[in-house]
């Protein structure tokens, strides 16, 4: 399992490409509820979001090894990281995406001189893919979220708030976390174990994508029979991580899940109160506060904002 050091190490090698991204609060946001909320914002991330963290913290120990290129499959956010790290330990990068992938995505992942390969979402196996160009190029496979380089990479977003807290003399009570595979969770929620062994952690998902709150709640790794689209197009996993889940069915109290519809308010708000232009998977944490998924009254709460990879075009339509 992940530790605490192995955040700290990942923070050493990394910290200098980073963005040690704001928090942000609101005097009309905690009087609504009577709490102390603290949004951490990744849109401002390099690349727009979590994902370099994770990507920076794998690419850099493949670098130290001599590994020349690397193999990756996303729906967005995690092919930019790894693109862009990639870049900036000039490596080769084969990222495998969905043909749907929105498409600034897409353009960006490749500006940032990565080989980008599509394939048709829920028909084609982007695993089985990703696993063959590994094997034809003879490079690793750099998974999103099921690696431990990567979980100790995310982890730094969690250093960072729990310094922001600890500065600041304030104990945090409740972490909400946007989760997809659990990579971002775990790595946070290690970091606040660490320092906060009392705060209660909550990973947050899409109602129809909600397969760590059902695993949490099932305390195995649970895979989804079916789901229906959603508008976060980054959180569309069907079971939790190998490596994730025991670490999140440790540190998290219980999981939360928001609807579209909630997650659209969500940007809504954010935008007008924060002037912050974050993609529905970035939301989700926040959709949970303002749809009153879980009691906060009183509460220090930290809301992760994980990321800002969203058109223009798409923004103003969910936000009408």
């Amino acid at each position: 399992m992940v530790k605490f050091d192995d955040l700290r190490a990942s923070y050493q090698r990394i910290s200098k490409y980073l963005v040690n991204t704001p928090i942000v609060t609101s005097e009309r946001l905690n009087s609504s509820f009577n709490a102390n909320l603290f949004l951490k914002n990744e849109v401002e991330q390099l690349t727009g979001s979590f994902k370099i963290r994770g990507a920076l913290s794998a690419l850099s120990k493949l670098k130290e090894e001599g590994v020349e290129g690397v193999v990756a499959f996303s729906s967005g956010n995690h092919a930019q990281g790894v693109s862009k790290a990639a870049q900036i330990f000039d490596m080769r990068a084969i990222i495998v995406m969905p043909e749907d992938a929105p498409k600034n995505k897409i353009e960006k992942t490749k500006a940032n001189g990565a080989e980008v390969v599509l394939y048709k979402r829920h028909i084609e196996s982007r695993e089985q893919i990703a696993f063959n160009l590994s094997e034809e190029r003879n490079f690793p496979l750099v998974k999103p979220f099921d690696n431990p380089y990567i979980i100790a990479g995310q982890g730094s977003f969690g250093i960072e708030a729990c310094e922001y807290f600890n500065e600041h003399k304030i104990t945090p009570n409740i972490v909400l976390s946007c989760t997809s595979g659990g990579g971002l969770v775990a790595g946070t929620s290690i970091a606040f174990k660490h320092h906060f062994p009392d705060c209660e952690i909550y990973p947050v998902e899409p109602a129809t994508c909600n397969d760590t709150q059902i695993s949490l709640k099932n305390k195995t790794r649970t895979r989804l029979k079916n789901h229906t689209r959603t508008i976060c197009d980054a959180l569309e996993v069907e079971i939790p991580g190998e490596i994730t889940f025991p670490i999140n069915l440790q540190n998290c109290a219980a999981g939360l899940s928001v609807s579209d519809e909630e997650v659209c308010h969500a940007m809504k708000y954010l935008y007008e109160e924060f002037n912050i232009k974050a993609e529905p998977s970035g939301c989700v944490s926040l959709a949970a506060v303002l749809s009153n998924k879980i009691h906060i009254e009183g509460k220090n709460v930290l809301v992760t904002i994980s990321g800002g990879n969203v058109d223009d075009e798409s923004f103003f339509k969910y936000i009408k």
